[in-house]
């Protein structure tokens, strides 16, 4: 799926229908991160499962997904994240997965704001920023990717509906099905 190394990742046993792997990011410091998938929906008769990530907490066994670790090893973290999702289609072939960064929730701008190092006026810089992410990549890697998946974009405003995904084109969600 990319060319860039990766972290090798651990299925953790969750003991539920969700699908864990683990996984150390050695960059700045050791930080043990966490891929999760978890069934969210049913669409056109497939599972829908969410593609969660972040740092994991041990205590809990929780993923923060809202935490920005600046690592150093951002691009090697993301190839990890995009492994599991081939692992996960190999499983898992008539399922789907659902994409939004935890920055793309409607309240995510309010609670940016008390903190905020990068002093935005009207536009918040960090809305988005994680799904951003991935949207690069789709863009990027779409002609190659497209002959084993189907993409689905989730528009932004007031009425959000899920459009043919058409690269540059933004949106706050993806929606990716494997081809039959």
């Amino acid at each position: 799926m990319n060319n860039i190394t990766a972290y090798e990742t651990e299925l953790l046993d969750t003991g539920t229908k969700k699908l864990q792997y683990l996984f150390e990011s050695k960059g700045n410091k050791s930080i043990i991160k966490a891929i999760e998938y978890t069934p969210v929906a049913k669409r056109d008769g497939r599972t829908v499962y969410n593609l969660g990530f972040g740092d994991y907490d041990e205590n809990t066994g929780t993923i923060l997904d809202d935490v920005n670790s600046n690592n150093g090893d951002m691009w090697k973290v993301f190839s990890t994240v995009l492994n599991t999702v081939l692992k996960f289609f190999r499983e898992n072939k008539n399922s789907a997965i659902w994409v939004q960064g935890s920055d793309s929730a409607e309240d995510f701008m309010a609670l940016c704001q008390p903190t905020c190092t990068k002093n935005c006026n009207e536009k918040c810089r960090n809305f988005n920023r994680r799904i951003k992410t991935y949207r690069y990549y789709v863009n990027k890697n779409f002609v190659e990717l497209s002959k084993e998946y189907i993409f689905f974009g989730l528009t932004n405003g007031e009425n959000p509906v899920f459009v043919q995904y058409i690269p540059e084109n933004e949106y706050i969600g993806i929606l990716v099905f494997k081809k039959k």
